[in-house]
Parts: C-alpha cells; sequence; structure tokens
C-alpha cells in the first residue's frame, strides 16, 4: 500500500520549497534559472487530478500547479510523439518542420533547424542534458541537437528500455558527477511510462485495477499488432476490459507523477530547486475508445490533442490560464525564461511574457501512422476543423457547445481555405528520412 500520509505531506511542501527562496533575498540566485522540461509520453490532459479527474493520478503536478501556472487549453501538434516532440523542440508546426510518418518512411528533425538546447546553450551559455526513451526521438532523428549530454534508450521496435524511477536514477547519477556548477542548466527528462503497454510497477500496478483480471487486457497488451487489431475491429474490448486498461494507465500516471516528486526532493536536498523552473507538457494524449478507437496515432481528436502543460517555479506567476496555448510555444517561452529574444520565424509565442496579446490564432496540428490519408486540425478559440485535401469533406466541431466532438458542422469557405492554406506549406528546411525505422510503427 502506498504511504499516503507521507505522499501527502509531501505534496503540501512542495510550493514552499519552491516559493520560498533561500532565505537571503535573491542573492543567491544565478542570473538565469535552472530548467527542467518534463516530457510525458501519452499524457491526457482530463486524466490530471487538478483538471477534475476522478482519481488522485497527479498530486505533486497538481502542487507544482498551485504553485505556478496552469493551461487549460493546450492544442499539441500531432498524433504521436515524433513530430509533436519536434514541435516541442523547433516551435514549429509539424507541416513546418516536417518530422513524422508519410509514404512508409520516417523523417526527422533537418539539422539545420535550431532547437531549444542548441539555441539556450549558445545564447545563455547554458549546460544540456537530455533523458529520453522512445526510439522516434534518438540521435538518428535529429534529437540530440544542441545537448552536452544526450542518453536516449529507445530501441528499434520498442519504446523504452527503462521506466521513470530508472530515469531519475541515471539522471541523478549524471548530475552527480557532470554537473557545472558555473552553468545553468536545461534539462530534458521523457518519461514513457503512461505509454502502451500500460504495466506500472508494485504498487502502482493494483491502484485502480487489477492486472491480472482479465486474460488478453492486462499488462502485457499493446504489443505488436495488438492496438491495429482492435483498431481494425478484428477484436472487441467491453466496458469492463476498458476499465482495466484506463486504471492500468492512471496507474501509470500516477507511479510518474511519483517519481516527478523524487526529482523535486532530489534537487531540493542538493540545495537548486530555489533556482529551478519546471516545465510539465505532455507529446500527445490518448483515446479510450471515445471515438472507437484505442491509443494515439490515428485521429486527431481532443482525446489525442488535449496536453498538460504546468510551468512552476523561479519568478513563474501563480494561475490558471484558459488562452488556447500550443506545443509549439514551449521553445519561445523557454527562451523568455532564459532572458533571450524570440526568434521571428517560430510559430509559437511566449506565453508567459506580458507583451505577448492574448489573441485568436490559429493552432495547427497533422500527421498520422496508422492511418490513411493523412489529416490536419486548426483550431480557433474553440472551433476546430479538420479534414485533408485528399477527401474534400472537411467537419468543424464548436467544443464549446460539443466538448466531445460527436456532433460535425459544416465549415465556412473561410475555415476551409485555412484548412488547405496549411497544407500548402512547405517545409522549413529537409527533414531526413530515417531508413531502418520502417516496419518499427509497433513502438508507436
Amino acid at each position: 500500500m502506498i504511504n499516503l500520509t507521507g505522499a501527502l505531506l509531501f505534496v503540501l511542501i512542495i510550493p514552499v520549497l519552491i516559493l520560498s527562496g533561500c532565505g537571503d533575498g535573491d542573492t543567491c540566485l544565478s542570473r538565469y534559472p535552472d530548467i527542467v522540461l518534463i516530457l510525458i509520453d501519452s499524457a491526457r490532459a482530463d486524466h490530471l487530478s487538478i483538471n477534475g479527474y476522478h482519481r488522485e493520478t497527479t498530486p505533486v503536478q497538481d502542487s507544482l500547479a498551485s504553485s505556478g501556472t496552469i493551461w487549460t487549453n493546450v492544442q499539441g501538434q500531432s498524433s504521436w510523439t515524433l513530430p509533436a516532440m519536434a514541435s516541442i523542440m523547433t516551435g514549429l508546426s509539424q507541416r513546418a518542420h516536417g518530422a513524422g510518418y508519410y509514404n512508409d518512411t520516417m523523417y526527422g528533425i533537418d539539422v539545420a533547424l535550431p532547437t531549444i538546447p542548441l539555441m539556450i546553450r549558445r545564447g545563455a551559455g547554458y549546460q544540456t542534458a537530455a533523458f529520453y526513451n522512445s526510439v522516434f526521438i534518438n540521435e538518428d532523428f535529429g534529437f540530440n541537437q544542441g545537448f552536452d549530454h544526450f542518453d536516449c534508450q529507445g530501441a528499434r521496435g520498442k519504446a523504452s528500455l527503462r521506466n521513470a524511477e530508472d530515469t531519475i536514477n541515471d539522471f541523478l547519477v549524471w548530475y552527480d558527477t557532470h554537473r557545472d556548477s558555473t552553468k545553468p542548466l536545461f534539462s530534458a527528462i521523457h518519461f514513457v511510462d503512461p505509454h502502451l503497454p500500460y504495466s506500472p510497477p508494485p504498487p502502482w500496478d493494483t491502484l485502480y485495477s487489477d492486472p491480472k483480471s482479465d486474460d488478453l487486457f492486462n499488462i502485457f497488451w499493446g504489443r505488436g499488432n495488438d492496438v491495429l487489431d482492435l483498431n481494425q475491429n478484428l477484436v472487441e474490448m467491453n466496458p469492463t476490459q476498458l476499465e482495466i486498461m484506463v486504471g492500468l494507465y492512471d496507474g501509470e500516471l500516477a507511479f510518474t507523477d511519483s517519481q516527478i516528486g523524487r526529482l523535486l526532493s532530489e534537487l531540493d536536498a542538493r540545495g537548486t530547486l530555489h533556482n529551478t523552473v519546471f516545465v510539465i507538457v505532455g507529446d500527445h494524449g490518448e483515446e479510450f475508445l471515445d471515438h472507437g478507437g484505442f491509443g494515439h496515432g490515428h485521429t486527431l481528436y481532443q482525446e489525442i490533442l488535449d496536453v498538460p502543460l504546468i510551468i512552476s517555479g523561479r519568478s513563474i506567476p501563480i494561475g490558471v490560464n484558459d488562452e488556447v496555448v500550443a506545443q509549439f510555444d514551449i521553445l519561445p517561452t523557454i527562451l523568455g525564461i532564459s532572458g533571450l529574444d524570440i526568434p521571428i520565424w517560430v510559430d509559437g509565442k511566449d506565453i508567459l511574457s506580458t507583451e505577448s496579446p492574448r489573441t485568436s490564432r490559429f493552432i495547427t496540428s497533422s500527421n498520422l501512422v496508422s492511418a490513411t490519408p493523412d489529416m490536419a486540425a486548426i483550431r480557433l478559440d474553440d472551433m476546430v476543423v479538420m479534414g485533408n485535401p485528399v477527401e474534400g469533406s472537411p467537419v468543424l466541431y464548436d467544443l464549446s457547445n460539443d466538448p466531445a466532438e460527436q456532433d460535425p458542422l459544416v465549415p465556412g469557405r473561410e475555415t476551409i481555405d485555412q484548412l488547405y492554406y496549411y497544407w500548402s506549406l512547405p517545409p522549413k528546411g529537409n527533414p531526413p528520412d530515417i531508413p531502418y525505422a520502417h516496419g518499427i510503427e509497433s513502438a508507436l
């Protein structure tokens, strides 16, 4: 059984640790804060307890949100990890950076495109380190660019070789042996635990579900063609089996959250927590039969695109922000935190800056893996249009009146033109094809 008393005490002291500083004004703070970018794979925003979920899945993130800013409308740029992570790292839409999956070929990030670690290292002298856990964000796909230390444990055909606890362990070993205290630190830590197959370690495996109560849908389901077979109606999942899988997924979220809490404790023990900003964001969500399918990579509905975003720590304002923002806002926002100018070529904006006006803007999402032809979704405030130039029958959803996207509307001409204009945009660079990546879609 989880020690809930200890967990609650830890959650209660997080705001104090982050906001209290070091007891001598700001004299102990460096010019730039350390920045920890926490990337949670398959994190569906409405499963965070702070967003009203019926289970207490994320008490640590809830506490960070209460001592910082949480955004309640975050539109992801794609339906799966590679293109979504590329948007986070480059500040560009999926069509602009070009990383993704087309015609049975995987494409990575063009090395000519500047990324967060490269810009923050050059512009503000940051030491940079990454700890990733997916084959789709390894060196071959260009995600090592700008990192002084790059550790990716994803392997071909397998999403991860280590869980959240192992990832934090490896980060701390590196931190204690290679951290340059004369420089601010930018760390990117990727947790893949909420990704299929959902197999949280004890006691999180039984926290919300019995992992052995079904012969098929359990901690082993989700490998190979399991999801494809379900989405093609070759296998059925009944409501009881769905509850088993959702319970295991929630257990993975809770386990990951506990390790974020451990990271905070360890940084506090090393005396650097007060000078750290945490940026927590999901790469994409997860469908639980909301539109008849399971997993991700096959649709652009909100259960896939609505991801969490929390920024907390040194000098971050406290509040809840309901502005519609995007993953490509992460790069300019982190540059703003580190005192750097925002490039004019990025698609995003600094969402912490008071100089960035809160205005309506088109936010784009695209690229699928397990469905053809590809689709795009464009969001303007609470309206989302979805379609592709092949089928030529786009649909519109009004999220204010139809948040579950069950009642498609007919979009107007201007909205359709905006959708097709997005398809006409060429990439800003030449995304390289990754030959060996063909056939590893099972790691999606």
